[in-house]
C-alpha cells in the first residue's frame, strides 16, 4: 500500500465511525393536540408538561427548532399528517399494539389510564364489557379510545364519533350519549373549558393503561430515534422530568 493513500483511508474510517451526534437533524413538522395539563395554549404560547419536555429534547439534540415551531392541531388532522408525511412527529400519542408498526416511538412521556366516564345523574353501573352492549359511547376520530372499545368487543355502531373532546363532554352532560372514553385529567380540563362541574361525572369502568409517547413517521431513521430517546432518558435521570411535572402540580409522574 502506498503511504500517500493512508491519510485518505484513515479519513474514511473516521467518518464511518462518527457518532450520530455529528449528523444534522431535519426540520420537522411538530404537532400536538389540546390536552391540558400536557399540552395547551395559554395566550399566544403553548405550555404544558409534554410541551416543556419536547422543547427540552429539541434543545438537547441540537435541533434548531423550539417551542414556537410546535403546531396545535385537531387530533384527526395531525394523525393523518404523521401517517402520510416524512419528517413529522406528533405528541402525545398513546402507544397501542395496533399502532406499534405504524410509527416510530420515543418515550414513554408518561402513563395514561383511560376510563369510561359517565354522568352521575344517569347512575349507570358497569361491571364488565358485556354491560355496554346497549349504550352509546362518545369517541374521537382516529383516537385510541376507539381501539380500546373495539378490543372490548363493542360494535362501531355504538360509537358517537366526534373531533372534539369538549363536544363529547357536553353531549354526555345533556344525556345525548351514555359514556365517553377519556383520562381523568382530560375530563378536568374539558370541564373547566366548557363551564361544567367535574363532580357531575364519574369513572364507570377502567378501559386501559398505556404508555404515552412521541410518535414519528414510520420512515424516520434509527439514529434520530436514538438521539431523541437518549435526550429523554437524560432528562429523567437528572430529575428535570420530575420538576416539570411538579411545575404543573402533578408531583408524582407514573412510568
Amino acid at each position: 500500500m502506498q503511504l500517500s493513500r493512508i491519510p485518505s483511508i484513515l479519513l474514511i474510517i473516521l467518518l464511518a465511525a462518527s457518532p450520530v451526534s455529528a449528523q444534522t437533524l431535519p426540520t420537522f413538522t411538530i404537532m400536538t393536540e389540546d390536552w391540558e395539563p400536557y399540552q395547551f395554549k395559554e395566550g399566544p404560547e403553548l405550555r404544558g408538561i409534554t410541551v416543556d419536555l419536547v422543547t427540552e429534547i429539541l434543545k438537547r439534540t441540537g435541533s434548531a427548532q423550539s417551542r414556537k415551531d410546535i403546531q396545535l392541531l385537531p387530533w384527526a388532522r395531525a394523525y393523518r399528517s404523521i401517517s402520510k408525511t416524512e419528517n413529522t412527529l406528533l405528541f402525545s400519542m398513546i402507544r397501542t399494539p395496533e399502532r406499534e408498526s405504524l410509527f416510530r416511538w420515543v418515550g414513554p412521556l408518561f402513563m395514561d389510564t383511560t376510563y369510561l366516564i359517565g354522568s352521575k345523574k344517569q347512575k349507570i353501573k358497569i361491571t364488565s364489557p358485556d354491560d355496554l352492549r346497549s349504550y352509546h359511547i362518545g369517541t374521537l376520530v382516529d383516537d385510541a379510545s376507539e381501539m380500546f372499545l373495539t378490543r372490548l368487543g363493542l360494535d362501531q355502531k355504538q360509537f358517537m364519533r366526534n373531533t372534539n373532546s369538549q363536544s363529547n363532554l357536553r353531549m354526555l352532560d345533556r344525556g345525548r350519549i351514555d359514556f365517553i372514553v377519556a383520562g381523568w385529567e382530560a375530563i378536568l380540563s374539558d370541564a373547566k373549558a366548557t363551564g361544567l362541574n367535574p363532580d357531575d361525572f364519574e369513572k364507570a369502568y377502567t378501559v386501559d393503561s398505556s404508555e404515552v409517547s412521541i410518535a414519528f413517521h414510520k420512515e424516520t431513521p434509527d439514529w434520530i430515534i436514538q438521539k431523541f430517546q437518549q435526550a429523554l432518558n437524560n432528562i429523567k435521570a437528572e430529575g428535570l422530568y420530575d420538576r416539570i411535572f411538579e411545575k404543573y402540580n402533578l408531583s408524582k409522574p407514573v412510568e
